[in-house]
């Protein structure tokens, strides 16, 4: 199965409602006026080309990776999905009672959404499907699917960029958007550097109920390796699938990786759940190098997992990275 089947990065290729469009070719278009206001054309995840009002003024989010880049370019929504865990700092005002909430990332309330009357709706990542968009074409046509989503990890930054650049044409704010990846962007290039010139292997690995699954060089988190600069263990990693491969201590030992990064998804997702850390405390991994360097590092699983696609996100996958050094 390649990497594009895996949940989450395949590419949907559905057709959906057919809009009034001001461009053609799904390329994108300045600004046109559109019942006296100004439009941009966006294409988006769905290969769907849709009319978006410049600067609407209600906008509905269903995707944490679009909240926070609206966030990071200074931009708040109207209504947000209430989150199953905690929200970090900088999304915290989102979790209150006084934030409309429309369901969650899985269930949408198109009636709370419906009753907004939205200028703008935005989708992604767990609720970028088509069977959601056609739903919520019913009440705007404005709905756009924004998940920055890639064939490969070499795709994936500049599918992010793709994203909060396409969020700075819709709020006018394109300048700021562009200067945040560049920024980022310069950041990534900068730990690469370091890790390459470390000669560290890695491993990434989630743990979840208790279990740790290693993913490899092609897998949802090979940015690991492709973005960021560390070799690979070489590993026999089973990348079928958006899990990962479930794996026991004796693979730590055996493959000795320089450096492993751990995702606990329990707490990512507001699970109460053995800590990551402590379900790798073994003899096994213990004999890693990773272990007797303290370079197990925990990387934020907010960041990594449910809204990677933000330039604030991609800095802490820095922070986290840099770990490691």
């Amino acid at each position: 199965m390649s990497f594009s089947s895996r949940a989450g990065w395949a590419v949907a290729t559905v057709a959906a409602f057919s809009l009034t469009l001001a461009a053609c070719g799904g390329e994108e278009a300045a600004p046109a006026a559109m019942d006296g206001a100004a439009t941009v054309s966006i294409t988006d995840a769905q290969d769907r080309t849709v009319e978006v009002p410049v600067k609407p003024e209600t906008v509905v989010v269903t995707d944490w990776s679009a909240l926070r880049t609206l966030t990071d370019l200074g931009i708040e929504a109207d209504a947000v999905p209430t989150a199953n865990g905690g929200l970090p700092a900088d999304l915290a005002k989102y979790a209150g009672d006084d934030v409309t909430k429309i369901g969650t990332l899985f269930e949408l309330d198109y009636e709370a959404i419906n009753a907004l009357e939205p200028d703008l709706v935005i989708v992604g990542s767990r609720s970028g499907t088509p069977e959601v968009v056609e739903e919520l074409t019913k009440i705007t046509p404005a709905v756009v699917d924004l998940s920055a989503r890639a064939e490969t990890p070499a795709e994936l930054v500049p599918a992010i960029e793709e994203r909060v650049t396409q969020i700075g044409q819709i709020f006018d704010v394109e300048e700021q958007a562009t200067q945040q990846m560049t920024e980022v962007k310069s950041a990534i290039a900068d730990a690469k550097t370091k890790a390459e010139g470390s000669d560290l292997t890695a491993m990434f690995v989630q743990v979840s109920g208790g279990k740790a699954s290693a993913y490899g060089p092609t897998s949802r988190f090979g940015t690991i390796f492709e973005d960021f600069g560390f070799a690979d263990t070489g590993a026999p990693v089973d990348e079928e699938g958006s899990h990962g491969e479930e794996i026991g201590a004796e693979f730590f030992a055996e493959y000795n990786p320089g450096v492993i990064f751990v995702l606990d998804r329990g707490k990512a997702i507001g699970q109460a759940e053995q800590p990551a850390l402590e379900v790798l405390q073994n003899d096994l991994v213990d004999r890693t190098d990773a272990a007797k360097n303290d370079k197990l590092v925990e990387v934020d699983g907010f960041s990594w997992y449910l809204a990677s696609a933000a330039p604030s996100s991609l800095r802490q996958m820095v922070t986290d990275v840099d770990q490691a050094f």
